[in-house]
């Protein structure tokens, strides 16, 4: 099952009729096993692109679907910069949320969400509520409690950008390990060039809003690779030539606010 944008358009409009043209004929797929990551300037639509491959928001124009769907609505997974976790759940709860509104039954998806905080590092944690976990914990919560629905496309959008440089590093790699086990297609939104470089096969580039895609890069440098001294160069060549397609962009939004 193939995750198809095709021609995809969003446009805002004020109480007064006027637009503002967020994104604009956006074209990408994510195939099976494939992880792909966008980046771009500040208000480039990459959160908006993210909220409708989702179905929180409709397309203006385009459509968005599942290739090989037969008809059945797939399984979305999110995981937000902020964990959104329930307050008042406790870990285990958390995790299990998914596969309650799934239907699964009380043992099964006790059993499914026990194995996957044990897959996140968390063991022992179950019976904790949020307030009494670190932020990187939380967030492990929220990819848990994501990856344990075995979704037809994992939507991440910036999930580890609250949390510390020491922290966030980590939990790339943490990340990295999970995804490995389960190799589920994902679309991953995030600010940061360098930390979509170390996750992806593609890192998708959009420009300043309108966003438009405006180069697409292959990372074709294996994960098992990518911490060897000579990947690490030319992951940062990778980095470069991204961060030299938008700066210019990025530098005019930083202007205008």
């Amino acid at each position: 099952m193939r995750l198809v944008v095709d021609g995809v358009s969003k446009v805002y409009r004020d109480r007064r009729g006027r637009e503002t043209v967020a994104l604009d004929d956006i074209h990408l797929t994510v195939a099976e096993q494939e992880f792909v990551a966008i980046v771009g300037p500040s208000g480039c639509g990459k959160s908006t692109l993210l909220s409708m491959v989702a179905g929180l928001t409709e397309p203006t124009r385009g459509q968005i679907f599942f290739e090989g769907a037969a008809g059945r609505s797939p399984r979305i997974g999110v995981v937000f910069q902020e964990h959104a976790l329930f307050p008042w759940r406790t870990v285990q709860r958390n995790v299990e949320f998914g596969l309650e509104q799934l239907g699964m039954p009380k043992r099964e998806r006790s059993e499914r969400a026990r194995e996957m905080i044990r897959k996140v590092g968390l063991q022992g944690f179950e019976d904790k509520y949020p307030h009494q976990l670190s932020g990187g914990m939380r967030q492990r919560v929220g990819i848990a409690r994501a990856f344990v629905i075995e979704p037809d496309v994992l939507l991440m959008d910036e999930p580890l950008s609250a949390l510390d440089a020491q922290s966030r590093l980590i939990m790339q790699e943490e990340l990295l390990n999970l995804w490995e086990s389960v190799r589920q297609k994902t679309l991953y939104v995030t600010h940061n060039i360098e930390e979509a470089v170390a996750l992806a096969d593609r890192v998708v580039v959009l420009s300043r809003r309108p966003g438009r895609v405006v180069r697409v890069v292959d990372i074709d440098v294996p994960r098992a690779a990518r911490k060897a001294p000579e990947a690490q160069v030319k992951l940062l060549g990778f980095a470069d030539a991204i961060w030299q397609t938008i700066r210019h962009d990025a530098e005019q939004a930083l202007v205008e606010g």
